[in-house]
């Protein structure tokens, strides 16, 4: 029996935090929809296509060298919109050590469309909101 979607999606969720936490921005971004069509907002930074996506996580990572550890603070809540349209959203929380040498947490949400498609599902829309 194939899993359920929720199960395929949070696999998928769960392989990211991976990548997120070896600052690997190829496999995190491995389910987003590749292509200009992609969109990532953060904190009111419309962010348009894979590649620009793709840049960008790799200057937030720094190539890889970045020290920030991801956490997901709650469960991920799902709702089906349609058949092969899920949204997403995860309570997450980052660590870092700062130049001072001082750990700094910060808090913030990630909601995503999920959408089914010939290579399975895969990022459509993202948007991402830090507190501050």
């Amino acid at each position: 029996m194939a899993a359920s979607p929720h199960a395929q999606i949070q696999a998928k969720i769960d392989a990211m935090t991976v990548a997120a936490n070896a600052h690997d921005a190829d496999e995190f971004l491995k389910p987003f929809t590749r292509g200009p069509r992609l969109v990532f907002v953060i904190n009111g930074q419309v962010i348009r296509g894979w590649n620009a996506l793709h840049a960008a996580q790799l200057k937030w990572w720094r190539n890889g060298a970045s020290h920030a550890r991801y956490t997901q603070l709650s469960p991920t809540s799902f709702m089906d919109l349609a058949p092969g349209v899920v949204v997403t959203t995860q309570e997450m929380e980052s660590q870092r050590t700062g130049p001072d040498g001082k750990t700094q947490k910060n808090t913030f949400a990630v909601s995503a469309v999920w959408r089914r498609g010939r290579n399975g599902w895969r990022v459509a829309y993202a948007s991402e909101s830090w507190a501050r």
